[in-house]
């Protein structure tokens, strides 16, 4: 199937390039060239990955890093080029995060730094400006950020594998990792100066050092799993509450699970909920900008309703379920073509993800529980907030669902899952497979 889905994404990006193509002028035709160059290249390094036996890993990390590099050194060149700096077309928030890192570096001290930060901005983007702040003591520009996301990258691979290894074959755990991390919005991220790529970094450590405790039982692997997931507060502070739900949530209905290590999470959870409680319903409070009124009256004036409430929220949830669904060609928001060709892939495997959900939960697979529970945590999150079109509110879960995704490839094509009608389901995967090419096209006609 894993064959079958990568020649799909060939031919349906082609298909979706050409049918677009009439869309593009001489404005940014850098953009539109990278991007098409960047699917080439995207779709070559999963057939690759996927056809040639997997001999030394060491080599294709190499391959990894040096993919990245360049992906990162084109783009920063075409944001000059456009724009006379290197925040690819993100500036609003990776300004703001430049300037205020700019301001601390040239304080006393990182207390004072600190203190003079809060005074007029919130603790959920201080992560941020900590990640930026003994970069800049070097060099303040953004550019060693984009070096620094080199290594990020290669940590966030490795620990991809690493979770994804738990649960299926080398060759899909490594093939899960190289999806995601070479995708071209997981690249975008690393080119700006915004915090989703370190974010996401933390948010994939947590769970790793969380499943080397459920097989070590070494107390130091779970320090550093809530390590972890306490300096996720720092940039999004309600990631480590879905974290600790997820967990928290198999651990209790996991049947492999003694009743007293049941009893001891359930007491766990709520000594975290009875301390962090009032965060937490401020946090939402603030989300909400003070009730569900408030939150409908705040995305009625960013104009994120449209066609009514009901329709609104039917888009949010088609987007969290299959997507964010890729814009092809778009002048207004230069930003989404250079992350069109991986979520073109992404809403592909939506396929072999929803497939392995249901196959998870019908074979109680109980270690998947956890990374499960929390992509459905945050995509119900986001349908709620009306944030299900945004793809940085999008990034922490994504991982995971290449995980389950490749997971149900995994088991597929290695005839571990018995279909019973063959011929049908066959029919079944291609027609899915029209329909989400369909459903893109659709979105980028509106």
């Amino acid at each position: 199937m894993l064959i079958l889905i990568n020649r799909v994404y060939l031919l349906a990006t082609i298909f979706l390039f050409l049918i677009f193509s009439l869309k593009i002028t001489t404005e940014f035709v850098y953009v539109n060239i990278f991007a098409f160059m960047s699917f080439i290249v995207y779709f070559l390094m999963l057939k690759l990955n996927t056809s040639m036996p997997i001999k030394s890993y060491s080599n294709r990390v190499a391959v990894v890093i040096i993919y990245t590099a360049l992906a990162i050194f084109m783009e920063d060149f075409i944001s000059y080029f456009y724009n006379d700096n290197y925040f690819m077309f993100s500036d609003t928030d990776a300004m703001l995060y430049h300037t205020k890192a700019v301001r601390m570096v040239q304080m006393p001290s990182l207390g004072i730094a600190i203190d003079d930060y809060l005074k007029d901005m919130g603790t959920d983007d201080l992560g941020m400006v900590l990640v930026l702040y003994p970069l800049y003591k070097l060099v303040e520009s953004n550019i060693i950020l984009n070096f620094f996301y080199l290594f990020v990258n290669l940590i966030t691979v490795y620990s991809i594998f690493k979770i994804a290894n738990n649960f299926m074959s080398q060759k899909y755990a490594f093939l899960s990792s190289v999806a995601y991390s070479l995708s071209s919005f997981v690249l975008f991220f690393h080119s700006t100066g915004l915090k989703e790529s370190f974010m996401v970094m933390l948010t994939i450590l947590s769970f790793d050092f969380y499943y080397r405790f459920v097989n070590s039982r070494n107390i130091l692997h779970l320090i550093l799993a809530l390590i972890f997931m306490s300096t996720i507060m720092l940039f999004r502070t309600v990631i480590p509450v879905f974290i600790v739900a997820s967990v928290g949530l198999a651990v209790l209905i996991s049947g492999e699970t003694k009743k007293s290590i049941k009893i001891i999470a359930l007491v766990v959870f709520l000594v975290i909920f009875a301390v962090a409680g009032n965060s937490i319903l401020a946090e939402i409070d603030d989300y909400t900008a003070g009730g569900i009124d408030g939150l409908i009256y705040a995305r009625t004036i960013q104009g994120s309703i449209i066609g009514g409430l009901p329709f609104t929220y039917a888009v949010n949830v088609l987007s969290q379920v299959i997507g964010p669904i890729p814009t092809i060609i778009s002048y207004k928001k230069v930003l989404t073509m250079f992350y069109t060709s991986g979520l073109i892939y992404r809403v592909l495997i939506s396929f072999p993800f929803w497939l392995g959900i249901f196959y998870i939960y019908k074979q109680r697979v109980y270690n998947l529980y956890p990374l499960t529970f929390f992509v459905i945590f945050e995509m119900c999150g986001l349908i709620f907030l009306i944030d299900g079109l945004e793809l940085r509110k999008a990034m922490p879960h994504i991982p995971m669902v290449y995980i389950v995704a490749f997971w149900f490839l995994d088991k597929y094509d290695r005839g571990l899952i018995d279909m019973k009608r063959k011929k049908e389901f066959q029919i079944f995967f291609y027609i899915s497979m029209v329909i989400l090419v369909i459903l893109i096209s659709y979105w980028n006609f509106r």
